[in-house]
């Protein structure tokens, strides 16, 4: 009588089975080789999954027709409801503090801080300067040419020379005289004259504009001008 040996069976080996295999398979079972192209990534106890899609520059070859018929018909909310299920199934991922995680462009740290890297910090310009005085009065005049010369008038549509002057100076806060003679002593005498300056001759004032150019009140009936300056060894008053 022989003794018949019973030789024990053994399990085949299995591959290891964790929560990302879980995903890794049901991206595979839905998408092919195109979901592939996404990326899964545990980072700080929590699952990081990118979109499963080819690039939009690219169409699909003939040959993966099938893939991209599967990709229209992807669930990534099912997907995602998977990978959270399985993560809460499996075991606690745990990753140092200072591990890092670059996902397009940004490297994600396990304590939650993001670093964009490549961007170039962008400095506010400065505001400019503000416009000098002198400026303001000068482009202000411009706004009070029409109407007609009154001698005497000191009001916009109805000025005479130095009423012009006064008007628009008195806008600015500064006051001074109503007359042309008075007006050569209402400041300084300058040698080149400069926006806002008051160009001064016997019985005539006018507000010099730049470039040799003046503003006036010159002649009865006819409204204020901006013209060349005419004048012949003018006085210049500088006032501010």
């Amino acid at each position: 009588m022989s003794n018949a040996t019973q030789r024990g069976r053994h399990r085949a080996d299995r591959k290891a089975t964790t929560p990302l295999t879980v995903i890794a398979r049901s991206a595979s079972e839905n998408a092919g080789t195109a979901a592939r192209r996404g990326a899964l990534a545990v980072a700080a106890g929590g699952v990081l999954v990118s979109t499963f899609a080819t690039t939009a520059h690219a169409a699909p070859a003939s040959s993966d027709v099938k893939t991209a018929a599967k990709m229209d018909g992807l669930n990534l909310d099912a997907l995602k409801e998977t990978a959270g299920q399985a993560v809460k199934q499996g075991p606690t991922v745990s990753v140092g503090h200072n591990v890092k995680l670059d996902v397009e462009g940004a490297t994600v740290t396990a304590d939650g801080a993001t670093k964009i890297e490549g961007l170039v910090e962008v400095t506010p310009a400065p505001e400019p300067p503000p416009t000098p005085l002198n400026i303001k009065i000068t482009n202000t005049a411009y706004n009070y040419l029409a109407g007609a010369y009154v001698w005497g008038g000191s009001t916009p549509g109805a000025f005479d020379c130095s009423g012009f002057i006064q008007y628009v100076y008195g806008l600015y806060g500064i006051a001074l005289p109503h007359s042309s003679s008075a007006l050569l002593n209402s400041g300084y005498q300058v040698s080149y004259p400069q926006p806002g300056d008051i160009v001064w001759t016997p019985g005539h004032v006018a507000l010099y504009a730049g470039n040799g150019m003046i503003m006036e009140w010159y002649q009865a009936g006819l409204p204020g001008r901006y013209t060349e300056m005419w004048q012949t060894n003018p006085v210049f008053i500088r006032v501010i």
